[in-house]
């Protein structure tokens, strides 16, 4: 009723991880039968010799021995030697970073983590990476010295001002872990931390589309074509017709993708990229059932292969709930052009 769980180490949740933790048991081990060697020789020596009655004659002269010199000398150096050697080679393998690693950058500000991703995705205090794939961080800093440090990874680094620092992982376990600052960094130190989330490769890419989001009402990661999709879909009017409105006059288009989509005439279509790549080029030739063929079509003299492509993914990653209000049912700012003034009129 009462147990509680409290894991002794964080997960393992890179390359990296285990042979770090490898090293520290066996320091601990090292370190800790040596400390019980030397306590109970001291105990056992304390009663061992313990003086009951009169005080004895003094002690004679005891000469040392060379062999348990060198035998109390030699083995610690040895073990302690261990320790560097072992070190080291962890160190070498974690500072050489794989030569096809895709390079993402890291920037420390107060009191924030800033992402980018090779592809150009940004996040703030987020890390989305994929499982399995060696990956090399680059960091630095706008302001002090901060640290940008995984647990589950075993490993952090300094991201200093003026400097361009860095190591590499490789996630080994899918799941979401937590960055923290490990550098004292100002009065929101506390508050400087995040979450790495390793995504298996499936999800992976779909994230960097844009279409990966476990909750609905959060709109696609910045930089991604899904996040270029939705400026589209709303510099181009889309939500004029396709809203979340009961008045609207085309389909609301969330949570589609994937479904069969009636037809006019009695047939059905799965509504998949083909489709909507074929709705948006030439959206008479498949009118779905209960609306109006009042769609234009938009050829690539109006919008080209990698905004359709965008388009297209901003409209595979929307869930029930993340279509944008229109914004011309909101009165214009006062004294707009056409808006009523401060005085009661109108603007020209």
């Amino acid at each position: 009723m009462f147990a509680v769980s409290i894991p002794i180490l964080p997960p393992q949740a890179s390359e990296f991880a285990f042979n770090y933790d490898l090293l520290f048991w066996y320091i601990t081990a090292v370190i800790g039968a040596g400390s019980l060697a030397v306590y109970g020789a001291i105990a056992w020596f304390c009663f061992r010799h313990l003086q009951v009655g009169p005080v004895p004659a003094p002690t004679p002269r005891i000469l040392g021995s060379h062999k348990i010199e060198v035998v109390w000398t030699v083995i610690p150096a040895l073990l302690f030697l261990s320790f560097f050697v072992w070190g080291t080679r962890l160190f070498n393998d974690q500072v050489e970073v794989p030569a096809d690693a895709p390079e993402y950058f890291v920037v420390g500000k107060q009191w924030m983590w800033k992402m980018q991703h090779p592809d150009g995705q940004r996040e703030i205090n987020e890390l989305h990476v994929p499982v399995g794939i060696a990956m090399r961080i680059t960091g630095t800093s706008e302001d002090v010295i901060h640290d940008f440090g995984i647990p589950a990874f075993r490993s952090k680094f300094d991201v200093i001002p003026g400097r361009y620092t860095g190591t590499w992982y490789k996630p080994t376990v899918e799941g979401t872990y937590h960055i923290f600052c490990d550098q004292y960094c100002g009065q929101g130190h506390s508050q400087m931390v995040g979450k790495v989330h390793v995504l298996s490769q499936a999800n992976h890419e779909a994230w960097k589309e844009g279409s990966y989001r476990i909750a609905p009402g959060k709109n696609p990661v910045d930089g991604s074509p899904a996040w270029e999709g939705r400026k589209l879909f709303l510099k181009m009017q889309c939500v004029t017709c396709h809203n979340a409105e009961t008045s609207a006059r085309a389909p609301r288009l969330e949570g589609y993708f994937g479904n069969v989509r009636p037809l006019q005439g009695g047939s059905s279509v799965k509504f998949d990229e083909a489709y909507i790549r074929n709705s948006i080029r030439n959206p008479m030739a498949q009118v779905a059932d209960g609306w109006k063929p009042i769609m234009p079509a938009y050829p690539p003299s109006q919008l080209d292969e990698t905004e359709l492509r965008n388009l297209v993914a901003y409209i595979k990653s929307l869930k029930p709930g993340d279509l944008p209000t229109r914004n011309d049912n909101y009165p214009a700012p006062v004294n707009a052009p056409g808006a009523p003034t401060s005085q009661g009129g109108l603007t020209r």
